[in-house]
């Protein structure tokens, strides 16, 4: 489940205006009513809740990809490998699965190095941009859910360390956001 940036910028910008909301009550001489308060807290818990589970999608995607980015390593250092003959990559096993799989069809014989070479290279750089574009989207996840609702994120998510993750300040919220 992809994260839209505009969903993220909307998210942080209620953020934002909900830190000022809640500081313009404190210094009014008026308090909120039950309903009043209860109102911006319905209006999170959806996309609060769903926060946990798009966090745990983009982990298991990341999961993925690093094994693809693995198997794709592999066959690229192999393919570099000028004394690696084609018989030999047919044996190459990467997690019980034929390497090169290709290489087992009926078109093993149109089988070029090079072009497979080319192919994995560039599938390596696809694989990469990928992965760094999940793990951003990851970290954008993992701070929301902290900074909406930091002890129930955390005990959905699992146990993190609080070395391992800092604070978003309201500033660095509304730098981002260019305020």
């Amino acid at each position: 489940m992809d994260v839209r940036l505009n969903r993220l910028l909307n998210s942080a910008e209620r953020f934002v205006q909900d830190k000022k909301d809640a500081k313009d009550v404190e210094n009014s001489t008026s308090p909120r009513t039950q309903s009043q308060q209860a109102a911006p807290l319905e209006s999170k818990s959806d996309f609060a809740v769903s926060l946990p589970i798009q966090y745990h999608n983009i982990q298991n995607r990341l999961t993925e990809l690093q094994k693809q980015l693995s198997k794709e390593q592999a066959r690229s250092g192999l393919l570099e490998d000028v004394e690696t003959n084609q018989e030999d990559l047919k044996k190459i096993l990467f997690e019980n699965e034929p390497l090169f799989a290709e290489l087992e069809s009926e078109s093993a014989d149109a089988f070029n190095k090079k072009e497979a070479l080319t192919a994995s290279q560039g599938t390596i750089k696809a694989l990469l941009h990928e992965l760094k574009k999940k793990e951003v989207e990851g970290e954008n996840i993992f701070s929301l859910g902290m900074m909406l609702n930091p002890e129930e994120f955390k005990g959905k998510v699992g146990a993190f360390s609080a070395q391992a993750q800092k604070p978003l300040s309201e500033s660095v919220v509304k730098r981002l956001l260019g305020g």
